[in-house]
């Protein structure tokens, strides 16, 4: 047998034996023991801090928005989406009707065009696509740094909301 067809087995011997060495030495130990995943990975997702509280949560109370929502363009966006995390918000939000609410409570109002871009500006490697009226799947994608930038009375940036109800665009 060649020299190099010997080095090439022995070569392939070397990385299965440290393939398996390492296998035994970085495999969690509660991994294989109800099917092909780690068992305390349930655990461990169940001890996360929950912070999401859900669309239903949202429109409980704020049910004029669903109402807004409903049949447009952005009525499949879950609000969380925009408006981040919003858990402690639905849970103790009501205790404040008639007061201000504190920081802690405060969900995002995202009105800066960053925010719509986030989702709308045209990206390479998005899909190119136009809006379809009648799939209100698709994202319609416009050039976010010239699509109505400049307002022509005060010259200066416009933003989003301006124009769109980000509810109802």
């Amino acid at each position: 047998m060649p020299l190099h067809i010997k080095r090439l087995i022995l070569a392939f011997a070397v990385f299965i034996v440290l393939f398996l060495v390492l296998q035994q030495i970085l495999k969690p130990a509660s991994f294989g023991e109800l099917g092909h995943y780690r068992t305390k990975a349930i655990d461990e997702n169940a001890a996360k801090e929950l912070r999401y509280a859900g669309t239903r949560n949202c429109t409980s109370c704020h049910d004029s928005i669903r109402v807004t929502k409903a049949g447009g363009f952005h009525d499949m966006v879950n609000c969380e989406v925009c408006h981040g995390p919003g858990l402690k918000h639905s849970l103790h939000a009501g205790r404040f009707q008639d007061k201000p609410l504190p920081d802690s409570l405060l969900l995002e109002k995202p009105a800066e065009r960053k925010d719509c871009a986030v989702c709308h500006e045209i990206n390479a490697a998005r899909k190119k696509i136009l809006y379809d009226t009648v799939d209100n799947t698709l994202v319609k994608q416009v050039n976010t740094m010239e699509h109505n930038l400049i307002s022509r009375k005060t010259k200066q940036e416009r933003k989003c909301v301006q124009c769109h109800n980000p509810h109802q665009p």
